[in-house]
């Protein structure tokens, strides 16, 4: 089994220079050292694990978030007591196919609605923020608060994804002239950011 941390870091507990860089960078939690932890005693009892890699592995209030490589999902899947324990453990336990693309993630989320738009700003530190518009008629078919797609789509990703609505459209004879909403909110992005330097 391939995990996120050395499994020799694991059994000594202690990080090597690599998996402590990666650990400085935000590229691995102490959750992921703790979780892979566990996984790497749960192979004795699940020899198939032997085939998974683990990317990541991200918990969020009541849910488990899960990176693997493909074929890791069925992988996993097919461990029933494992994954029981997991939802004993962790309630809810999500799965992902990485390296995750964002528009995937979203439309997985957010179905049978669809995004009006996603854009990207990359912050003077290097990271990337997203923006992600959707339909105010869509709130009701969309099963997941905001806030729950903001947290569960930004630990996927492993960068902030904010999520919004969008406001009622003005009164037909002025919508010429109104500005465009998503540009305007990322504008407003711009010049957050710009102050914060």
């Amino acid at each position: 089994m391939r995990l996120p941390v050395c499994n020799f870091d694991l059994e000594s507990d202690m990080l090597c220079t690599s998996c402590q860089a990666k650990l400085d960078r935000g590229e691995i939690t102490t959750f992921d050292i703790e979780f892979s932890k566990w996984m790497l005693e749960k192979e004795k009892e699940h020899p198939n694990l032997e085939d998974l890699t683990l990317l990541r592995a991200t918990r969020i209030e009541s849910r488990l978030i899960l990176i693997v490589k493909p074929k890791g999902k069925d992988l996993l899947l097919a461990e029933e007591t494992l994954m029981n324990e997991l939802e004993e453990r962790f309630r809810e336990v999500m799965i992902f196919e990485g390296p995750a693309k964002l528009r995937r993630v979203i439309r997985e989320f957010i179905a049978p609605a669809i995004e009006v738009g996603v854009n990207s700003l990359y912050l003077p530190d290097g990271s990337k923020e997203s923006i992600v518009m959707l339909r105010k008629e869509d709130r009701e078919r969309i099963k997941y608060s905001v806030g729950e797609l903001r947290s569960i789509v930004s630990a996927i990703m492993n960068e902030s994804v904010l999520f919004e609505f969008q406001k009622d459209r003005l009164k037909p004879d002025l919508e010429d002239e109104a500005p465009d909403e998503f540009e305007q909110r990322m504008e407003e992005m711009s010049q957050r950011r710009s102050r914060r330097r």
